[in-house]
């Protein structure tokens, strides 16, 4: 099984009076955002199904990337908005019999989770950054690092 983390583009803080799960992309993550989308479409052969948080700017990214990838199953999963690792595996364990999964979600966990799944302590996702694991043992979420890719690398 395939597994991709994408932390969602950057945000936006110029409205305060926002709560924190309704703020939307920024000009970069606006840029970011269809340029990753752009790029994870020419470089996966499986059509993933896709789980959004819920907040504003995870979904804005992940409508990004289902254009690029259109048809798809995309699914808004609410509990992943402050969700923790357990919160992450479950979601992972319940769809492992899937070839590809696309999680969009927020630091740290997303981060926390590919530690987790790379049995390492040094992946931090900036915005808009995409992560693919192969989880050679899905149901013991143990995987190989596929790549990590930030959008500065593509400029």
């Amino acid at each position: 099984m395939i597994l991709t983390l994408i932390r969602h583009a950057k945000s936006s803080w110029s409205d305060l009076s926002l709560d924190d799960f309704d703020r939307p992309l920024n000009e970069r993550g606006n840029r970011d955002a269809p340029k990753m989308a752009h790029w994870f479409s020419k470089n996966t052969q499986e059509k993933p199904i896709f789980f959004s948080s819920s907040a504003n700017r995870a979904l804005s990214t992940a409508k990004f990337f289902e254009k690029e990838l259109t048809p798809i199953k995309f699914n808004v999963v609410d509990d992943l908005y402050h969700a923790n690792l357990q919160d992450y595996e479950s979601l992972i364990l319940e769809n492992n019999h899937e070839e590809h999964i696309v999680i969009f979600g927020h630091n740290p966990t997303i981060s926390q989770v590919a530690e987790e799944m790379l049995k390492t302590r040094y992946v931090y996702l900036k915005t808009c950054s995409i992560c693919q694991i192969n989880l050679v043992e899905p149901d013991t979420l143990s995987g190989e690092l596929n790549f990590i890719k930030s959008p500065k690398e593509l400029t």
